[in-house]
């Protein structure tokens, strides 16, 4: 009866951890979706477009050919592989990180749980990987961190549970070494610290197996690189490239034109910028002072948080805001400070000094003598998750400490007190935080009293809100709508110009502006302006919609495509002149009783496609069902009685849509489309 009640207990023990595995991937994929769904218009930036023309460079012409700054070979051979397995669109090859990322909850929980024997400290760490913010938005970059922390987060797995009887998990480990090195060559330390983690726990074989692994896939790309450039270049040339571009005090710009002038010539760079970035560093000790200072601030630095201070022009959903803040700098700050106290508290004192202490010191060290990006801390999560999570299971049995613990508390205190004054020595984050809140009381005060047309009300706190920072581009939007609704337009333009001085890329400002210079008769000025519709991921024509109105009355003839910000919503940005509908689009005009309304609309799409079905309503009021064929056609609609008796109409144009790219696979254009509308006018018998 023992021997079951034994089964019993270990079956239901391996049932428990199953479930948990399958909860917490499916929270993380949640998360990861959301984020990649929201993601889907962002362009690839400078580094991910160059990974992704390097894959397309290998399936076109069969041949590796390197970047400007050589890097490892695994990433574009990756991208290269689900381009052939799941196409070219960039959000399909973004859905597979999504998987990827998610799955790294399945090595860290296990890691978590090799290491402390601790099914609740594992969950906690499962929890926080599968609800990172961090990580999710990470997923949607083309870019090597959510593969390289995959394949990282399971050799530290697999290097936590082999004995000296484990056969095929050492040449595993080594295979995955391997792999992540040419993944990012940041991982090459790896290998000496798990070869002497092998050597101590579980003898010689096993580190030999696990080295010899490692080296049979890394060695065939050196001997590559040999043959290629006649000399030793382990993996790439990032290190000394690196060594050099981030500690010439030139500046990067001007030692990558020194190293692009060698060519192609790899070896000569590598040679050329180790020695120049050595005598950089000899010859100019303050400078390295004040860099490595300035970057040890950047280390624990919130994120998501400097990026929207940094780069205010930028508009982000209240929920993604809140998304960031909470799961994204947030959970950094507790996997921080939680994880540094658990290196000096946890129980997992081999694990600590051989492992995740020493990788977790050379991550922070290379970024201090290179240059810190948020990504660039994402390696140490495996290392530092599994000792946060430790801190937060023994917080919710907290007892008072003995007298042998002190020593740990106090170094642990120490340490997490250092980090806090780095953070607030980059940025003094409550006390802008504060601010910010206070602010956006008085703008969302503001915007209600100028719903509520009490521009007194709306002037004031507008006013409180740029008191509180002067940066405030909206806070200078919300008086320019004041003046205008005052009827000062020069006002409203000073207050314009000044938010456009203080922040020079905002939406708001420019299509207000441009609605202003519309006003005023200069069509130039406000063609300029109103092109800011596509600068950002908002539904700018529905602000223009409700906030251009009060201003700027609806005419009786609206060339779409041109200067119509304001009068249309529900459409695509305009193209040659006209615009896309997408399934339901919106037109507003003047109109006066006896009115015709025409319609210029096109069929256009590609072959093979159906032909568009709309049904159009004048204020509600079903006027024509037609399937529009292929070219342009001017239709017309006689107004239906009563509709003009406030002197204007709203036009709906309800379309099926189709993609092009569902037609053709090689279009890049992914949009729901409709139909193409010119032109809208009411026209009148003479």
């Amino acid at each position: 009866m023992a021997h079951v009640r034994r089964i019993t207990t270990v079956f239901s023990s391996n049932q428990a951890h199953v479930l948990a595995l399958i909860g917490l991937t499916g929270l993380a994929l949640v998360l990861r979706l959301l984020v990649w769904r929201w993601h889907e218009l962002y362009p690839l930036g400078g580094d991910e477009q160059e990974y992704l023309n390097q894959a397309l460079t290998l399936l076109r012409t069969r041949q590796y050919v390197e970047l400007r700054l050589m890097r490892p070979p695994l990433y574009a051979i990756f991208l290269a592989v689900c381009i052939v397995a799941f196409d070219l669109l960039i959000q399909n090859l973004r859905l597979v990180q999504a998987i990827i990322s998610a799955l790294t909850v399945i090595p860290l929980y296990l890691l978590t749980l090799q290491v402390f024997g601790n099914r609740r400290v594992a969950l906690v760490a499962g929890l926080l990987m599968a609800l990172n913010y961090t990580l999710a938005f990470t997923a949607t970059e083309l870019l090597t961190e959510t593969l390289f922390l995959f394949v990282a987060t399971i050799i530290f797995w697999l290097l936590s549970r082999i004995t000296s009887r484990s056969r095929w998990q050492p040449v595993f480990a080594g295979v995955c070494l391997g792999a992540l090195a040419l993944i990012r060559s940041v991982a090459l330390p790896l290998l000496a610290l798990g070869t002497l983690w092998l050597l101590l726990n579980t003898g010689k074989r096993t580190a030999a197996m696990f080295v010899l692994a490692a080296i049979l896939v890394i060695a065939p790309w050196t001997i590559r690189n040999y043959l290629t450039y006649h000399a030793l270049i382990i993996i790439d040339t990032t290190g000394a490239e690196n060594l050099w571009l981030d500690n010439d005090p030139a500046g990067r710009e001007a030692v990558k034109r020194q190293l692009y002038a060698l060519g192609d010539d790899m070896a000569a760079r590598q040679r050329l910028a180790t020695e120049r970035g050595i005598a950089a560093i000899l010859a100019h000790p303050d400078y390295m002072a004040a860099k490595v200072w300035r970057e040890a601030r950047l280390f624990p630095a919130l994120q998501f948080f400097d990026d929207m201070r940094n780069r205010p022009a930028i508009w982000v959903p209240p929920l993604q805001v809140w998304l960031r803040l909470l799961l994204g700098d947030g959970l950094w700050t507790m996997i921080l400070l939680g994880g540094a106290a658990g290196l000096w508290l946890a129980p997992a004192r081999r694990w600590t000094a051989m492992l995740a202490a020493p990788w977790m010191l050379y991550i922070v060290l290379s970024t201090l003598i290179f240059h810190v990006e948020p990504r660039y801390r994402l390696p140490i999560y495996p290392a530092l998750i599994p000792y946060a999570a430790w801190v937060i299971v023994r917080l919710s049995a907290w007892r008072l400490p003995t007298m042998r613990q002190i020593p740990a508390l106090s170094a642990a205190a120490l340490t997490c007190a250092g980090l806090i004054a780095l953070m607030l020595a980059h940025r003094s984050y409550p006390a802008e935080a504060i601010m910010l809140a206070q602010k956006h009381t008085h703008l969302w005060q503001a915007e209600r009293a100028l719903t509520d047309s009490n521009l007194v009300t709306a002037r004031i706190a507008a006013e409180t809100a740029l008191h509180l920072d002067s940066r405030s581009a909206l806070a200078r939007v919300a008086l320019a709508r004041v003046a205008l609704l005052n009827g000062d337009a020069d006002a409203a333009l000073e207050h314009l110009n000044a938010a456009l001085t203080a922040i020079p890329d905002h939406p708001y400002a420019h299509l207000l502006r441009g609605a202003v210079h519309r006003l005023n008769g200069n069509q130039r000025a406000a063609q300029r302006d109103l092109r800011y519709e596509t600068a950002s991921l908002e539904d700018l024509q529905r602000w223009a919609w409700n906030v251009f109105r009060p201003i700027a009355p609806p005419q009786e003839h609206l060339d779409v495509g041109s200067l119509d910000l304001g009068y249309v919503r529900g459409f695509h940005p305009p193209e040659n002149g006209f615009r896309w509908t997408t399934d339901c689009a919106e037109i507003l005009l003047a109109a006066r009783p006896g009115g015709v309304l025409e319609l210029r609309i096109g069929g256009d799409r590609l072959p093979g496609a159906p032909s568009p079905e709309i049904t159009i309503r004048i204020d509600s009021i079903d006027a024509m069902r037609m399937t529009v064929p292929r070219g342009w056609h001017t239709v017309q609609l006689p107004l239906p009685p009563g509709v003009t008796d406030d002197e204007q109409i709203l036009v709906s144009i309800q379309s099926t849509t189709y993609r092009p790219r569902s037609i053709d696979r090689a279009s890049p254009d992914n949009r729901l489309l409709g139909v193409a509308i010119d032109e809208a006018r009411v026209v009148y018998a003479p």
